[in-house]
């Protein structure tokens, strides 16, 4: 079930006209990574936008697949102090009562900044993460 909802969630949210016309929540989202806590969906993708503006990451729930809320800025930034922008590709597990939610983050592309994979912890799958 959790490949299907993930295979679901890449077609919907990275082809060029899920950037336009989203069925799922609006917004320009990459990377999605899909997973069930107790009865609930949860959708975390990357916020696709510039290096220096994607310095966030939201998530989204459903408890049906068709009524999504929004959870706004889960983690960003400000919480990571070597992240300074370019947060992208979350993944999320469960250990306990505890949520781990694993990130990159900087620009890996250049030379000049060092990148790194992160994680950040919650009580709770909508964070904040820490």
């Amino acid at each position: 079930m959790l490949k299907s909802l993930t295979f679901l969630a890449f077609l919907l949210l990275t082809s060029s006209y899920a950037q336009e016309n989203n069925p799922i929540f609006k917004g320009w989202y990459a990377d999605p990574e899909g997973i069930i806590f107790d009865t609930t969906y949860w959708i975390y993708p990357t916020f696709s936008a510039p290096y220096d503006s994607q310095v966030h990451l939201d998530a989204f729930s459903s408890p049906n697949l068709t009524e999504w809320t929004k959870h706004e800025r889960i983690l960003d930034t400000t919480a990571i102090k070597w992240a300074k922008r370019a947060m992208w590709a979350p993944s999320i597990i469960k250990k306990e009562n505890k949520y781990f939610l694993f990130f990159g983050a900087n620009d890996i592309q250049s030379n000049n900044e060092l990148g790194g994979i992160g994680v950040a912890v919650s009580d709770k799958p909508e964070g904040p993460f820490k």
